[in-house]
């Protein structure tokens, strides 16, 4: 679905269905229920009541706490890794409004009449896409090696506020490393590791060992709108970007192509 960006747009024409998981159900059924409705995200629920969001970033975030580390994630529990903190709007909010929501919030709640839906990048950019090129809107590259210690880059990524990072050696990039790549590994890693030797192996877990090496990229020259229609196709949170002589010169995320839209 496309919206004439002429015409007034609400939150209401916006959302789009939300899913939800109790906050009594493990995590790995939370990864499992993403993978199955390709969102990195869910709504969590208390009794029928909503009580907080579930990301990918949260869930990557929680099954690399050392606190944890003898946990297997089929023992964990989403309450450990729910943000409580969540933006319930109008239906009735304007296009305006939810971009300047959305530059701080990874999911809008959207309470209806008859249902509780939701606004997330992909439901914002059915509305409007930035102007330009990808090289007037990228933002410098966040790199990290492919011999980085996991817990390490987990840590950068929340020093840093990123989701993702390009994994980079001799100047050349060879992979990337998203939050998401995180979560399934730290999980699936959690489940088959004997707990007694969870901690030592965690630690030595490198990016090597878990990093994308099939990375979609555009170029500088490449309009914006084809930018997103990639991120939307792959399911990424963001793309690296190459100038001509195959350089990689910057990056595109899902909070850049916001801070962009007009």
């Amino acid at each position: 679905m496309r919206f004439d960006n002429n015409v007034a747009i609400t939150a209401s024409d916006l959302a789009a269905r939300a899913y939800a998981i109790d906050k009594t159900d493990r995590i790995s059924h939370a990864l499992d229920l993403m993978e199955k409705h390709k969102v990195n995200q869910l709504l969590v629920t208390n009794e029928g009541e909503i009580v907080g969001v579930l990301t990918k970033k949260g869930i990557a975030r929680t099954l690399g706490a050392s606190g944890d580390v003898i946990k297997p994630a089929s023992s964990l529990h989403v309450t450990k890794a729910v943000d409580e903190t969540f933006t319930t709007v109008s239906g009735a909010l304007t296009t305006g409004e939810i971009n300047l929501l959305m530059k701080s919030s990874e999911v809008l709640v959207v309470v209806c009449e008859q249902s509780t839906r939701w606004i997330t990048f992909n439901e914002i950019v059915k509305a409007s896409r930035p102007v330009g090129s990808a090289g007037e809107i990228m933002d410098p590259p966040v790199t990290c090696s492919s011999f980085d210690r996991v817990t390490h880059v987990t840590r950068r990524m929340i020093d840093e506020d990123a989701w993702w990072m390009a994994v980079v050696e001799d100047s050349k990039l060879v992979g990337i490393i998203t939050e998401n790549d995180i979560a399934k590994a730290m999980s699936q890693f959690r489940d088959v590791v004997k707990s007694h030797y969870q901690d030592s192996r965690v630690r030595r877990l490198v990016v090597d060992d878990i990093m994308v090496t099939d990375v979609a990229f555009v170029r500088t020259s490449t309009p914006c709108g084809e930018a997103v229609d990639l991120m939307l196709k792959h399911d990424v949170e963001g793309v690296p970007v190459f100038d001509q002589m195959d350089a990689m010169v910057g990056m595109i995320t899902q909070n850049t192509i916001l801070r962009k839209l007009e």
